[in-house]
């Protein structure tokens, strides 16, 4: 039967032409299939993709940034797709046109958003691409995988860009940082500095603590000392407006005296006839003259003590004086230069200069005036001369009028002596209250030696100013001694007892040296001034405040008023003198006497007044030309002192930086003591004015002592004398009428001073005036210093209580300094070693490199589809065949079904084998290239045998419905097998009824016969499962024939010649 199968094949041309072709349709529906789609990613070059830039470039980091346009440069060398640069109204048109598969473009702020990176808001690039997928969806997904590779070739592009500017930023992170770690360690030292300084501001504070503590407990008796004073002046201004009230009276009797000088001229003649009645009462005032002479050495000490008194009283009070001033303008300044520290430092290094410039032309003025002094030496040796040969001339006088004294000289001076007498007398009461007014007023004394010892302990030598102080005050010492050299040059003048027109002269001799060195001196200390307000106010002011503290502290409060205790005693003891002397008594027995005297007594007064005033010039101008070799010493330390002025200069500029650690050190409770000051120094400056004018009235009483002393030494000696020399005094009365000329030109003289003399009482009752109304206003104040005071206390306190907070914070400042220089340091050197190259940037832009290494290599798409097309193929070709070749017939009738049962299975295995074996030999020889092509054939046969017998099983069993049957099979297949996609991607039913299809087996063992990496036990396992579904199949088919051959016995098949041709259908 398996003969005859194979001869009717033989004999029937139509059906052995069906066979050869159905053998071939596998390798013709495999062929065709995968050359269509062999390669189709390896030609992607020629899909068009519409590119459009609306991009505009930008400025990034100095640089110009254009994204589209350099994306536009990288897609014309890019061949992975049809790229085509047109415009976008074009590359709409060809999107609708179905000329373009995608539209890529760059919109106009692409670059603008690319360097918005390092905004607040960065914004990323927008890169749209739009795609149609209708025209082929293939298509799309290779545009979009170009359009993900053009945006990562972008992305890093523009990573790079943005690497290479930050690691610009970072090389200049790395310099700042070296210039930064330089500066820390600069910051480092000062902190050291710094801390030094604080623990010396810290120890200052403590002291100066102590200082306004002390200072707080001392003030509170300040109140009523003031207070004393005040009341003082007030009575000494009283008492000194009625003395003003008085100059009058005295103006008016010197005139009357120069009038009675000039009746003396003409009463001459009437002396000798005076003298005879005399002579009577020579006896009775012989013996009152006696008792006074007793009482003018205890006169003249008193009053010379209470002239020294008065002088020291005076010198101690301009000294106060002085200070006050200085503490004022001290305080005031420190108070505002403790705020102007800052930008007075910057002014002191413009000053410099100045000082140098100033102590230069002080040096050269000292040289000046040295030569002035030697002119000024000549000038005095000169006068001294002069004065000398004046007084050799006055012997002649003297010894004239030697002979009216021991006559009636000492008569004529009798009114006078007792109008002064009077005037003491009537005086003595006012004069004794005055004293012990102003005595208790010196009870202020004490609570400047407080104030004194207050000021001591704030210790303001403890601000650290030393080296530029040091240079400042040396500045300020030598000017001020060049001044005052030259302000004592001119008061030894005034002091010597020359007459005010011999005193000119001297002085107009040495003016124009004193002029320039004063000059030269004003210079010096404008430049020291300069620099002092250079110093921002503090330097200033410490130079001012210092020196005045410094000579204030050396101002014996203490031993001013037990001076001044000791001087007012004495005035007291004098004054009860005084009122012995001129009780009313003696007086009354004196005023006979002198009515019969007066006119003879001021002429010889006049006279002696001239003889003595040329002795005291004589003796002045020897003591002034005694005193010319020390003014010469001076000038020469003057010049010697400014020349180490000008060396102290560089050591006074090297302190300047050490100025800053004080300027705290005085600010706190300064402003309320400045407030306070002003109403004090007013105060203390009228008592110093009163207090001259009161001494120059003692220093001039005490002037006027001598000649009284004299004259009533002298008039005891007459009186004693008188008796015996009545004879002489007669003849002298011829000679007295002569010297009454020059007696009448003294007077004059006299007369001509008294003006003076009234001015100057008068100045004295304006400053006791003034001194009243300043002691009012201290008083008024006192509260507010008092309060002032407090508050300084307070402030001290606290600065003292936070001083070790201050350390402390100081001592972390600089442990942290020393970190941060430390660190910076290190991080700069890390930053800079860092290798920013253009690799690095490339390696941030691009940071992975992806390897491909293939286990299995797979040459292109076709390769990958074979083995799933090739399987279909063999499962058509086995549908087609048992469409067309009739399985259902027999070659031969009367034999059993498993003889049909084999001549059919042959026939089927040999076309399934052949096809199996043509369609995979052709696809190797039309390119499809096999690792193992043995295996290739081994499933193909095994597939194409199983598939086969599948087939022939449904179709026999069920006819035209089985073969519909096997190609709903056909279609499961195609999407449960895991042809195309994994299984992974696909849905659960698929992957349910993949292993159990058969071209689920074939598909991977074709892989690993074509490709590799699947395993030979795949396509062991493949083979013996298709071959056992082959068997499978075959028995199958076996029992269905055994089936159909028994129905169709018992006549009950209706398939029976169901494809005959024109048979008619039952």
């Amino acid at each position: 039967m398996i003969a005859n199968e194979w001869k009717f094949i033989g004999k029937n041309r139509l059906i052995l032409i069906s066979v050869l072709a159905i053998m071939i349709i596998p390798f013709l529906y495999s062929i065709f299939f995968l050359k269509s789609v062999w390669n189709p990613y390896g030609e992607t070059q020629h899909l068009p993709v519409a590119v459009v830039n609306n991009d505009q470039p930008v400025k990034y980091q100095g640089q110009t940034m254009n994204v589209g346009d350099q994306a536009i440069k990288s897609l014309k060398k890019d061949h992975q797709l049809g790229w085509r640069f047109v415009s976008e109204k074009k590359a709409k048109q060809g999107l609708k046109d179905k000329k373009y598969y995608t539209i890529v473009t760059f919109p106009k702020d692409t670059s603008k958003n690319a360097a918005s990176v390092l905004s607040k808001n960065p914004k990323k690039m927008d890169i749209q691409y739009e795609t149609n997928g209708s025209l082929n969806y293939i298509g799309e997904v290779i545009s979009q995988i170009g359009a993900t590779g053009l945006n990562e070739k972008i992305r890093q592009t523009i990573i790079k860009a943005y690497a290479d500017a930050t690691f610009q930023q970072v090389k200049k992170v790395g310099k700042g940082m070296n210039t930064a770690a330089k500066g820390a360690k600069t910051l480092s030292k000062g902190q050291k500095t710094l801390g030094t300084g604080i623990d010396t501001y810290t120890a200052y504070v403590s002291q100066v603590n102590d200082g306004v503590q002390t200072m707080k407990m001392s003030v509170g008796p300040l109140s009523s000392g003031v207070g004393k004073l005040a009341d003082g002046g007030k009575t000494l201004n009283n008492g000194l407006q009625t003395l003003n009230g008085s100059t009058g009276q005295l103006a008016g009797g010197v005139n009357q005296l120069a009038n009675g000088s000039n009746q003396l001229v003409s009463g001459s003649g009437q002396v000798a006839s005076g003298v005879r009645s005399y002579t009577g009462a020579v006896g009775t005032l012989n013996s009152g003259i006696q008792t006074l002479n007793g009482q003018t050495g205890a006169l003249a000490g008193g009053v010379g003590q209470l002239a020294n008194g008065g002088n020291t009283l005076n010198s101690g009070l301009q000294t106060l004086n002085g200070k006050t001033s200085a503490i004022a303008g001290g305080v005031g300044q420190l108070t505002s230069g403790s705020n102007a520290l800052n930008n007075g430092l910057q002014t002191l290094n413009g000053k410099t200069a100045d000082l140098a410039n100033g102590a230069s032309q002080l040096s050269s003025g000292a040289n000046q005036v040295n030569n002035g002094v030697q002119q000024y030496t000549n000038a005095v040796s000169q006068l001294n001369t002069g004065l000398s040969q004046i007084s050799q001339n006055n012997g002649s006088i003297t010894a004239g009028l030697n002979n009216i004294k021991n006559s009636s000289a000492e008569l004529s001076e009798l009114p006078t002596m007792l109008t002064a007498m009077q005037a003491v007398h009537d005086q003595t009461p006012g004069l004794q209250k005055n004293m012990q007014d102003l005595q208790s007023q010196m009870g202020a004394l004490d609570k400047l030696s407080e104030l004194q010892k207050s000021l001591a302990g704030m210790n303001l030598d403890g601000v650290n100013t030393d080296a530029a102080t040091k240079g400042l005050q040396a500045a300020q010492d030598n000017a001020g001694a060049a001044n005052s050299s030259f302000d004592k040059i001119a008061a030894d003048i005034n002091g010597t007892n020359l007459s005010d027109a011999d005193k000119q002269t001297a002085i107009n001799a040495v003016q124009g040296d004193i002029a320039a060195g004063k000059k030269s001196a004003l210079t010096a200390q404008a430049a020291a001034k300069g620099v002092s307000d250079g110093l921002g106010g503090m330097t200033a002011t410490l130079a001012q405040i210092k020196p005045a503290l410094s000579q204030l502290s050396g101002f014996d409060a203490a031993s001013l008023s037990s001076t001044a205790n000791s001087t007012f005693a004495q005035a007291n003891t004098l004054l009860n003198t005084a009122g012995s002397l001129t009780s009313q008594d003696t007086i009354n027995k004196l005023k006979n006497l002198a009515a019969q005297t007066a006119d003879m007594s001021k002429q010889l007064d006049g006279i002696q007044t001239y003889v003595d005033s040329v002795g005291k010039a004589s003796a002045g101008a020897s003591q002034l030309n005694s005193q010319s070799g020390a003014l010469v010493s001076g000038t020469s330390q003057l010049s010697n002192g400014l020349t180490q002025l000008n060396g102290q200069v560089p050591a006074l500029t090297g302190g300047i930086s050490q100025l800053a650690d004080g300027s705290q050190k005085l600010n706190g409770g300064l402003g309320q003591l400045n407030g306070q000051i002003p109403a004090l120094t007013g105060g203390v400056s009228q008592l110093a004015n009163g207090s001259q004018q009161l001494a120059g009235g003692l220093n001039q009483l005490n002037g006027s002592v001598p000649a009284l002393t004299n004259d009533v030494a002298q008039l005891a000696n007459g009186s004693s004398q008188i008796a015996g020399n009545s004879a002489a005094l007669v003849s002298g009365a011829d000679q007295v009428s002569a010297g009454n000329s020059q007696l009448n030109g003294g007077i004059g003289q006299l007369n001509a001073q008294v003006p003076q003399l009234v001015s100057g009482v008068q100045q004295l009752a304006n400053g006791s005036y003034q001194l009243s109304g300043g002691l009012d206003q201290l008083n008024s104040q006192i509260p507010a210093l008092t309060d002032g005071v407090n508050q300084l206390a307070d402030g001290t306190s606290q600065l003292n209580s936070n001083s070790p907070a201050l350390k402390d914070g100081t001592k972390k400042l600089v442990t942290g300094s020393v970190k941060l220089s430390d660190a910076l340091g290190k991080g700069a050197d890390q930053v800079n070693a860092m290798p920013l190259t253009s690799k690095t940037s490339d390696m941030f832009s691009a940071p992975t490199k992806l390897t491909h290494k293939s286990y299995s290599k797979v040459a292109n798409y076709g390769h990958a589809l074979a083995p799933y097309v090739l399987s279909v193929a063999l499962y058509v070709g086995a549908i087609v065949f048992n469409f067309a070749y009739p399985i259902r017939k027999v070659s031969m009738s009367g034999q059993s079904a498993t003889a049909w049962f084999f001549s059919k299975t042959t026939i089927g295995l040999v076309v399934a084998v052949v096809q199996a074996v043509a369609e995979t030999g052709l696809m190797m020889l039309f390119g499809l290239s096999a690792d193992h092509p043995g295996q290739m054939f081994a499933v193909s046969i095994s597939f194409s045998i199983a598939s086969m017998f599948l087939v022939m099983f449904l179709s026999m069993l069920l006819d035209n419905p089985g073969r519909f049957i096997a190609m709903v099979l056909l279609m499961l297949q195609l999407g449960g097998s895991g042809g195309t996609f994994p299984m992974q991607v696909t849905n659960g039913f698929y992957n349910a009824i993949h292993p159990y299809l058969p071209m689920t087996y074939s598909i991977l063992g074709l892989r690993q016969g074509l490709t590799s990496g699947l395993g030979n036990d795949t396509v062991t396992q493949a083979v013996g499962l298709l071959l056992l579904m082959a068997v499978i199949f075959a028995v199958l088919l076996w029992l269905s024939m055994l089936l159909l051959q028994r129905m169709h016995l018992q006549g009950f098949s209706q398939l029976d010649d169901n494809q005959k041709l024109q048979d008619v259908e039952k």
